[in-house]
């Protein structure tokens, strides 16, 4: 698995459980309407250290495949986003809405989400705590209210490469 299906399994997953937009920061579209999730990639792929695990298969013509499999650590930063506005429901208060919001997210890693995430072949490394990171965004607060999350996956690589009996052949060391 790459990468980039860890991200698509782990962005869908929570947005059908918040029912909220889970989009990546720092992008130059309009903002979603309130409330929403962003998210970053802090380190897309750290690696367990090591060679990783390495296993060959030979097919039927001699050419071998060789695969290599790794057990890498991911770390997403997710925030929710809010602010205190007037709605048709009434007045919402930004401050509890990004916390309440974010804690759930949370609980989707911690609980709701385990069978999801283990489901996939993805476990949950680690959850940060909630923590307020809120700014000033002209006149007002933008309230917001984030945690990060490390994910480990198994990462794999392959390569086909000629078997012996053909590589023997292709430098004309055969005694045919």
């Amino acid at each position: 698995m790459k990468f980039k299906e860890v991200r698509n399994l782990i962005v869908s997953g929570l947005h059908e459980y918040t029912g909220l937009f889970v989009v990546l920061s720092n992008q130059l579209n309009p903002e979603r309407e309130l409330p929403f999730i962003i998210y970053s990639v802090t380190a897309p792929y750290i690696p367990e250290g090591g060679t990783g695990d390495l296993q060959s298969t030979l097919d039927t013509a001699g050419t071998v495949k060789v695969t290599r499999y790794e057990q890498p650590t991911c770390t997403f930063s997710f925030t929710v986003c809010s602010m205190d506005r007037q709605t048709k429901d009434g007045f919402v208060l930004g401050e509890d809405e990004a916390l309440d919001l974010a804690e759930k997210a949370q609980g989707w890693f911690l609980h709701t989400g385990y069978d999801y995430i283990s489901g996939k072949g993805l476990t949950v490394v680690d959850i940060a705590n909630v923590q307020e990171r809120s700014f000033l965004q002209v006149d007002e607060e933008a309230r917001r209210y984030g945690f990060d999350v490390v994910i480990r996956y198994v990462r794999t690589d392959e390569m086909t490469v000629a078997g012996v009996e053909a590589a023997a052949i292709k430098k004309g060391d055969n005694n045919e």
